[in-house]
């Protein structure tokens, strides 16, 4: 479906630069409002933003039926074959930047079944899961209606979920589902617009004859609804309405954002009739997003005539240090530079990439990120304009020559990195094993001084938030660090680049730690009858006991021919240590020898390699005398 607003509106170039070089204010006035988005649902068949995502393409499949009127007319989600634990099927809605979701009103069919679980659940700024809406069950159930409000922070987003949570996995299911329709959403938009005035005459300095007045606005949220131009508190062109994505005859939308995120538009004006008058004349121009009690935001300019245009070239060459900063020189002699924007775009054509650019001390300055973009040569424009509304634009060095760059500008590198020269090492209990990495360029030279980043992150179970520090390459582009000790992990690695290198990162390096049980010494001998108590600890650094960790007393001797649990298997307290106390049988006719261990089992939510095993203990059982 095409937006209204992919409809351009013609600027003339010296608004087009004012905007960009001046940017856009946002009046503290402002105060946004509410709105309400309505898709699946009869009043609005479509469901444009709706995002349908799943961990695994074979897992969970999607039916869209919004534009029926039976029992089915639902966005759904089923199984399709059998799933491993944590794989999922979402449909979700995001609040545009700037606005959060205050309230969900949706109807939904949610069923559960062998494993898979159907819910309805907020979605946090990271995309994960923030807080559950509503769960399915076991039995089968027709459409229910769901409104739940998150309180006045709002959500970013919110979502209908179909997953996997047996950790054993689930196996294909018929019945489990996740069924959504008649989705309204209440969006706060929390940012106000930012307003700027455009056109010729919205410039400093002073005026005479014709000229033109416009208006530069974006809002985040919901877009921009209206604009509205006044000189000295008369209504002047362009004021207008911008059209929106509004469900007729309601004050309801169509889309998250329903109006266009950036508008901009003019008209000519004649500064010799009303409602201007020689002198200060007072420019006030507004721009309104889309919601009930939104306050429109405003600025105010003072229109108070230097027909020469800047003078504009890019630098004759760029820096072999620093290639990615493009440099452009600019000069006016009269009312001084007001606006500028450097872009690019591929040779062969295409549309133009404004890029961030200041002006310093004469120069125009902007960055690139030359990697983002395919290989191949492209060619940069210079916009400036000086306060009177004269323009220019050029696409040349100094010297004459087109400003055409080949990218990547910045060298490609290199990062690779192990644990006892391994990408998956185990290691023992306690160790801080020695992290090596070496970061190299494209020709296979050493990267010297820069700073590597390291992050760990611990296994589930673990109680220890993820480490991170930084580290820097020797001569040879190395480095050598000693990893915090602790539950296993995966160490993640990583050089975010420089000016002259691209960045880095290294597959990832898994850390698996062994785990330890240890048994206290118990007595030689015991009589016949009489009772021992068994005692130690298992190491537990780094994991979260709250009900403590499943271990077991292991028996072997006087006919038991393998190692058999004693009793049953029993938790440590949360500081991972144990008892047991066991009274050995009266009627032994001879001595017997047993050895003792302690067995630290399988778990989920252990954070250590298990099973682990104790050194066993030896006790002799003598008869009553």
């Amino acid at each position: 479906m095409k937006h209204p607003w992919t409809i351009s509106l013609t600027l003339t170039a010296a608004a087009a630069a004012l905007a960009v070089g001046a940017g856009l204010s946002s009046p503290v006035s402002a105060v946004a409002g509410t709105y309400e988005v309505v898709q699946c649902d009869r009043a609005n068949r479509d469901y444009a933003d709706a995002r349908f995502d799943r961990v695994n393409g074979g897992d969970y499949g999607f039916l869209y039926r919004c534009e029926e009127d039976e029992d089915a007319n639902a966005l759904q989600i089923r199984p399709i074959t059998g799933s491993p634990k944590g794989r999922h099927g979402r449909i979700s809605w995001h609040a545009p930047t700037g606005a959060r979701i205050a309230a969900v009103e949706a109807e939904a069919r949610l069923r559960d079944d062998a494993g898979h679980e159907a819910r309805l659940a907020w979605i946090g700024e990271d995309g994960s899961e923030a807080g559950r809406i509503a769960g399915g069950s076991d039995d089968a159930t027709g459409f229910r209606d769901f409104r739940r409000e998150p309180g006045a922070a709002g959500r970013p987003g919110f979502a209908a979920i179909l997953g996997c949570e047996d950790r054993s996995g689930c196996p294909a299911s018929e019945r489990a589902k996740t069924w959504i329709r008649s989705v309204h959403l209440t969006i706060a938009d929390v940012r106000p617009p930012a307003v700027l005035p455009g056109g010729s005459l919205s410039s400093g300095g002073w005026h005479r004859g014709g000229g033109t007045l416009g208006v530069v606005a974006s809002d985040e949220g919901s877009g921009v609804r209206a604009v509205e131009l006044r000189v000295n508190g008369s209504s002047l062109a362009p004021t207008r309405t911008v059209p929106c994505e509004v469900i007729p005859g309601t004050a309801k939308v169509r889309r998250l954002r329903p109006c266009p995120p950036a508008y901009a538009a003019q008209a000519a004006a004649d500064t010799t009739r009303p409602p201007f008058a020689d002198g200060a004349n007072e420019l006030r121009v507004c721009a309104r997003d889309y919601g009930g009690d939104a306050v429109p935001a405003c600025v105010t300019r003072t229109v108070n005539v230097d027909n020469a245009p800047p003078e504009l070239a890019f630098a004759d060459r760029t820096s072999a240090a620093d290639p990615e900063l493009i440099t452009a020189v600019v000069a006016d002699r009269h009312s001084g530079v007001a606006g500028w924007s450097i872009s690019y775009r591929p040779v062969d054509g295409g549309a133009w990439r404004e890029l961030p650019t200041r002006l310093v001390a004469g120069r125009l300055r902007a960055r690139v990120d030359s990697s983002a973009e395919p290989a191949g040569d492209y060619v940069f424009r210079a916009v400036a304009a000086d306060r009177a509304g004269n323009l220019a634009l050029t696409t040349s060095r100094a010297d004459g020559g087109e400003m055409v760059l080949t990218f990547p500008l910045r060298e490609r590198t290199r990062l690779g990195a192990s644990v006892a020269g391994r990408s998956r090492a185990t290691v023992p209990y306690g160790a801080r094993p020695r992290l090596d990495a070496v970061l190299r360029d494209a020709g296979g030279d050493p990267v010297a001084g820069a700073d590597v980043e390291i992050s760990e992150r611990f296994a589930p179970g673990s109680s220890l938030a993820p480490a991170g520090r930084t580290a820097t390459t020797d001569a040879n582009g190395r480095i050598r660090v000693r990893l915090s000790r602790g539950p296993s992990r995966t160490v993640a690695i990583r050089w975010p680049g420089s000016r002259r290198y691209l960045a880095a990162e290294a597959e990832p390096v898994s850390v698996s730690v062994r785990g330890r049980a240890d048994m206290a010494p118990v007595p030689k001998r015991v009589r016949a009858g009489r009772r021992v108590v068994f005692r130690g600890s298992i190491g537990s650094y780094g994991a979260a006991l709250p009900k403590g960790k499943l271990v077991e007393l292991q028996v072997r001797g006087s006919g038991i021919g393998r190692f058999r649990t004693v009793g049953r298997a029993f938790r440590t307290d949360r500081r991972g240590r144990w008892r047991m106390r066991y009274r050995f049988d009266r009627f032994y006719a001879e001595p017997a020898r047993f050895r003792f261990r302690l067995r630290v089992a399988r778990e989920r939510r252990w954070p250590y390699l298990a099973p682990a095993l104790s050194r066993t203990r030896s006790l002799t059982v003598k008869p009553r005398r």
